[in-house]
């Protein structure tokens, strides 16, 4: 299994076992994915990734994964625009029905998304 199935399929089992809470994670730079608490007052609707699972891995942060429950489209949410004002990170986003996607601000603070693919991570 290459690292970015490995990558989908940890993202796809912490997803199935958080599948009433939205869940969410850090992607390391060699693309290992790390399950972080999710401290959101309102986790059924919304991510906080615990910013001491953040600083914790903050020199090996390549991205940030969070869940969106089957109740929730299955694009990025304008609620996840808000994450991705931290630009040095990458944000992806995943559906219980398989599809992930990455998204950004753009330089309008526009937020843009693209399915995650094996060439997100190769290019980086």
């Amino acid at each position: 299994m290459d690292r970015f199935e490995q990558l989908i399929s940890s993202l796809k089992s912490h997803m199935e076992n958080n599948n009433k809470e939205e869940c969410c994670g850090i992607i390391t730079y060699d693309y290992a994915y790390i399950p972080c608490n999710n401290i959101s007052p309102s986790p059924e609707d919304t991510f906080i990734l615990d910013p001491i699972q953040l600083l914790k891995y903050a020199d090996n942060c390549w991205g940030i994964f969070h869940s969106h429950t089957k109740s929730h489209d299955e694009l990025p949410s304008e609620a996840d625009k808000n994450s991705a004002i931290y630009s040095q990170y990458h944000f992806i986003m995943g559906h219980p029905s398989g599809t992930f996607y990455e998204y950004w601000l753009d330089e309008r603070n526009f937020l843009r998304f693209k399915p995650f693919t094996e060439d997100s991570i190769s290019v980086s």
